[in-house]
This record gives structure tokens, C-alpha cells and sequence, in this order.
């Protein structure tokens, strides 16, 4: 793999993820080919619907900042796969309580070289752990502990948060408690790679 196609996907994340934190919803579509797939907990489908749906969520009050950082990328010809390390950091109610909402993930996507440069095929999150805290660490977090004992280990947090301004999180993303599902996305992205 050149250095150029290394530099440039790795920018590509990077852009990708730093479009959707300040509102650059074209930005956001502009980084992904048409024809790409975005997946996280609480949303799969197009690009532009997902900009369409980000910009919904904002009118919930939360907001979310995401960290990047690749890590890898491997290339075939003009498919390539891209792998970072990141984290979202979100400020949000729970009932009446200010918390923050710290998850740790990787993200993982496919990525093919147009005519215009690299663009993103697939974005897919792989989720490690999450947690809320308190703003003001006197007071308790009302969880509904019923509705948080039903979700993922990997990504409960998220998805209570999530499901709370109505959108349920998907239970079948790879994460850290599901390894299977987290090879299963390796594989199908490796035979993908290879044509």
C-alpha cells in the first residue's frame, strides 16, 4: 500500500467523523459513495439518510462528539479497508439528571477509489464498553434498571440513551461480549477485499 492511500483514507475517517460532530451534513455525504451502508446502534442504512436522521437528533437536546483514530488500512487494488479506535462523548438528560455518556469502540469501514478519490462503502461500529456519569455526582441516575438489564453489555449505555429519544439499538452489532459477530464482519470485509 502507497503512503498516499494510507494518508488519504486515514483523512477520510477522520473527515467523515468530524463532518457529522460540527454539522457539515454535505461533508458528511460527500465522504461516502452512493451506493454506501451505515450502521451503528441506533441506525442503518443510506448516507444521506443518516445525515438526514443526525441532524433529527439534534432537536433531542444530545449531542454526541466523536473521537477517531486509525489505526490500519489494507488495499487491494482500488477497495481498500480502514480500522480506527475512537469513542463518543455525549452530554444528555436521564429523566431530570445532567450525565455524560462516554462509550469506547473502533470503527470499522470499507472504502473504494473513485474518480474523485477515496469514498467510504460501509461504516460499522464495534462496540467495547459505555457508561453514564452524573454531571453532579450527588445526584443518582433514575435508570429504568429493567429496560438497562435488557441491553447489550457492549453498548447498554448507548443504547439506553438511544432508545430514550426513540431509536431502539440494534442487538445484533459486533461488540466486545459478541467476538462471533465482530469475525463475522472481519470475514465478510476480507472476501470483499479480495473481489
Amino acid at each position: 500500500m502507497a503512503d498516499d492511500d494510507r494518508d488519504e483514507l486515514f483523512a477520510l475517517v477522520r473527515r467523515e467523523r468530524f463532518a457529522r460532530d460540527v454539522d457539515d451534513w454535505e461533508g458528511l455525504v460527500a465522504a461516502y459513495h452512493p451506493d454506501a451502508r451505515v450502521r451503528v446502534t441506533w441506525f442503518e442504512g443510506s448516507p444521506r439518510e443518516f445525515a438526514e436522521r443526525s441532524r433529527g437528533l439534534l432537536s433531542t437536546g444530545s449531542r454526541g462528539v466523536h473521537e477517531i483514530a486509525p489505526v490500519w488500512a489494507r488495499v487491494a487494488g482500488d477497495r481498500a479497508l480502514v480500522e480506527s479506535t475512537g469513542g463518543i462523548s455525549a452530554r444528555t438528560l436521564v429523566g431530570d439528571v445532567e450525565c455524560d455518556l462516554t462509550v469506547w469502540c473502533r470503527w470499522f469501514s470499507r472504502a473504494v477509489r473513485t474518480g474523485a478519490g477515496w469514498r467510504l462503502m460501509s461504516f460499522d461500529g464495534i462496540y467495547n464498553k459505555d457508561r453514564f456519569d452524573a454531571v453532579d455526582t450527588s445526584r443518582a441516575i433514575p435508570l429504568d434498571r429493567e429496560l438497562l438489564a435488557s441491553l447489550r453489555p457492549s453498548y447498554r449505555h448507548l443504547g439506553y440513551m438511544t432508545a430514550s429519544h426513540g431509536n431502539p439499538a440494534d442487538q445484533e452489532l459486533p461488540g466486545l461480549d459478541r467476538p462471533e459477530l465482530v469475525a463475522e464482519l472481519y470475514a465478510q470485509a476480507d472476501a470483499w477485499l479480495a473481489g
